[in-house]
């Protein structure tokens, strides 16, 4: 069984392009909602930790970025987490004001951020707070889902399980574009800095947040608790994927999440053609790289799907 001389496609910007990469967390609260510090405490503390943006996505209230925004040089971000009537907390990005608590399905409120130009990110998916939480099957009746929180940092003291990659190679195996995010979810001092997300930026270009959001739903980022990619992409006309790190490893992870291929330091490459030579076939392809660091530190591209067009 071949690829058919497929193509990776890639999610991220040319590679000689001149970028940088904004370091961000988008999912955390204060004491506006059920957080021990104040909003002021959060950007203080994240501004001097080097992020470039920062989301105050209380608990089913909006808190308008317009009003804090004076007090920090960060982007900040509108975003409401919102209970769904059968008690998930979801993200939406984009708000300008919150919907309605524990009225909507997860369905209907990520139908209805994406209506209203925002982005639904599926939050701590691996959390057990109510049986039921998060099941294979809800997660792949969420047609149009495009992001979901492959580590959460507070779950590392809750409940359940940070790392949720394993969900996202069940949903990325079955076709589905949906990119992972890292996040804090900070509700204390103790989970700061846990995991974040850096966004693929335009050297020249001038920081939004719009521009940041839309980043985020298009996969222009990676997800990370450590480790630093400076470069990933596609190379030879999309024959090759490639990632550069300060890893200690590089794997390649494909579908079902099998580890294709392992690579020592901090500098990757796959072919199509090692997926041929992998046994690989079909029409929903795609490889992703996990980038490990001392300890457990860990980074994570988003896929690149191959393409038979």
């Amino acid at each position: 069984m071949t690829t058919d001389g497929g193509r990776f496609v890639s999610p991220y910007l040319d590679p000689e392009r001149a970028c940088r990469w904004l370091r961000g967390n988008h999912h955390g609260h204060s004491t506006l909602s059920d957080g021990h510090e104040s909003p002021e405490q959060l950007l203080v503390a994240y501004e001097r930790a080097g992020y470039a943006y920062l989301a105050l996505s209380e608990h089913d209230r909006f808190a308008d970025p317009a009003d804090f925004q004076v007090l920090t040089t960060m982007c900040l971000l509108p975003a409401v987490e919102v209970t769904s009537a059968q008690g998930q907390s979801l993200m939406h990005l984009g708000p300008a004001h919150e919907l309605p608590a524990r009225q909507l399905t997860a369905v209907q409120i990520m139908n209805q951020v994406h209506a209203a130009g925002g982005l639904f990110v599926f939050d701590h998916p691996n959390w057990k707070p109510v049986p039921e939480y998060a099941t294979d099957a809800l997660l792949n009746s969420m047609t149009g889902l495009r992001g979901m929180e492959i580590y959460c940092g507070v779950i590392e003291r809750l409940a359940g399980k940070a790392d949720a990659t394993d969900r996202w190679d069940r949903l990325l195996s079955r076709g589905r574009r949906v990119w992972g995010h890292g996040t804090d979810d900070q509700h204390d001092v103790q989970d700061r800095f846990i995991a974040w997300n850096c966004v693929q930026w335009p050297t020249t270009a001038s920081v939004d947040a719009a521009g940041i959001i839309e980043a985020l739903g298009a996969g222009r980022f990676y997800a990370s608790t450590g480790v630093t990619i400076e470069r990933t992409g596609t190379a030879d006309g999309g024959n090759s994927c490639f990632v550069e790190s300060d890893a200690d490893e590089i794997r390649w992870i494909g579908n079902d999440g099998v580890i294709l291929k392992k690579e020592s330091g901090g500098m990757g490459e796959l072919s199509v053609a090692e997926l041929s030579q992998a046994g690989l076939s079909g029409s929903d392809l795609y490889v992703r790289a996990e980038c490990l660091g001392h300890g457990a530190a860990t980074a994570w591209t988003q896929p690149f799907w191959v393409c038979h067009s």
